[in-house]
C-alpha cells in the first residue's frame, strides 16, 4: 500500500508519521522499518531493493521517504516506476511538506496513493493543535508567542518545551521577558504595525531591530514581505479564494497571511511597494542623498511615514 502525507504543516506530518512508525515498531519490531530522510542518486539502489523485496519472515515493511520540491527528474522516474510494482505486504509512506500540486510527481501520487491531508490555515488551527498538547500556558502568552512566531507551529512547540523546563505555568509576562522574535518573525509584526497605519510603533520595532541586524538585510526581508502583502490584497480584490491564493504564491504555513484585516488600502500599500523598490534604485545609482546606513535607514522610514497621511 501507498500513503502520501502531505499539507502546508510540517508540524502535523511530523507528528502523523511519528505515530505510525511508533505504532509500526511497537506490533512489529524495528527489523522491517526504513525511513529515508534525504533521498537522493546514491541510495537509490538500496531502495529499490528495499522496496521490492519482502519484509523478513514474510512480516508486514514500512519504509517512510520524505519528500521536497528539489527531486531531480531521476529520482522522480525512479519513484513513479516501482511504488507500482511493491509487494502486498510493504507499506511506502511519503511525507512530503507544502508539495507543487502542479507537478506530475504529486499528480502520480496522488492518483496512486491513500492521500491524508494536514494543513493549518491560519493562527487560529496553530493556537488549537498547541493548546491541544500544552494546558501549561496562559491563552494570552500563547497568542503572542504565535505572533512572535509567525505562526510556525515547530518553532512555538519548541519554545513552549523549553520554558516548560523552567516554568511549571508559562505566562505573558515569559514570552515578553525571555523570547525574542527572531528577525523573520519582527518583520511580520512590523508589517502589521504599517498595514493598520501604527507607524510610530513599526519606527519603534525597526529602531531595535536596525541595532542588531544589517539595514540593507533589513530593507530586502522586509520588501519581500510587503510584495507578499500586495499580491494577497490584489488577489482577494480578484475575489480568489484562499486555496487559491495559497497556490498561486505558494505561502504554504503563511497562509495565515490572507486573513488578515489592515487598515490600509490597496492603493497605499502598492504605492509604499513602489516607493520602496524606488528607493533601492536611487541607492544603486547613487542618487541618494548619502551612502552610509543611516541616510538609507532615514529614506526608509520617510517612505514610511508617508502611509499616514
Amino acid at each position: 500500500m501507498i500513503y502520501l502525507f502531505t499539507g502546508n504543516s510540517s508540524f502535523l506530518i511530523d507528528d502523523a508519521v511519528k505515530k505510525w512508525k511508533n505504532q509500526f515498531v511497537e506490533k512489529y519490531g524495528d527489523f522491517n522499518l526504513l525511513q529515508i530522510k534525504e533521498l537522493n542518486e546514491n541510495i537509490l539502489e538500496t531502495l529499490h531493493q528495499n522496496m521490492l523485496s519482502e519484509g523478513f519472515m514474510g512480516e508486514k515493511k514500512l519504509i517512510i521517504i520524505e519528500l521536497n520540491s528539489e527531486l531531480n527528474e531521476e529520482i522522480q522516474d525512479f519513484l513513479l516506476k516501482n511504488i507500482r510494482v511493491v509487494p502486498e505486504n510493504n507499506m511506502i509512506l511519503f511525507s512530503y511538506y507544502n508539495p507543487d500540486k502542479r507537478t506530475k510527481l504529486y499528480k502520480d501520487l496522488q492518483d496512486l496513493s491513500q492521500v491524508k491531508e494536514f494543513n493549518s490555515e491560519n493562527e487560529h488551527d496553530v493556537e488549537k493543535i498547541v493548546s491541544a498538547r500544552y494546558k501549561n500556558i496562559t491563552y494570552d502568552a500563547l497568542r503572542l508567542l504565535i505572533k512572535y512566531k509567525a505562526n510556525n507551529t515547530q518553532k512555538i512547540v519548541s519554545e513552549i518545551e523549553k520554558l516548560s523546563i523552567i516554568y511549571p505555568q508559562i505566562d505573558i509576562s515569559h514570552i515578553k521577558n525571555i523570547i525574542i522574535p527572531e528577525l523573520e518573525e519582527n518583520i511580520f509584526l512590523i508589517i502589521d504595525d504599517i498595514l493598520n497605519k501604527n507607524i510610530l510603533e513599526s519606527l519603534k520595532k525597526i529602531d531595535i531591530i536596525l541595532n542588531q541586524v544589517n539595514v540593507y538585510a533589513f530593507y530586502n526581508n522586509i520588501i519581500a514581505n510587503l510584495r507578499t502583502s500586495v499580491f494577497i490584497m490584489k488577489l482577494k480584490k480578484e475575489n480568489k479564494s484562499q486555496a487559491e491564493i495559497t497556490n498561486i504564491l505558494g505561502l504554504g504555513n503563511k497562509a495565515f497571511l490572507i486573513n488578515k484585516k489592515y487598515n490600509i488600502s490597496f492603493e497605499k500599500l502598492e504605492k509604499l511597494y513602489i516607493d520602496l523598490v524606488k528607493l533601492d534604485k536611487k541607492m544603486k545609482s547613487g542618487k541618494l542623498l548619502g551612502t552610509e546606513e543611516d541616510d538609507f535607514r532615514f529614506e526608509l522610514e520617510k517612505c514610511i511615514l508617508k502611509i499616514a497621511n
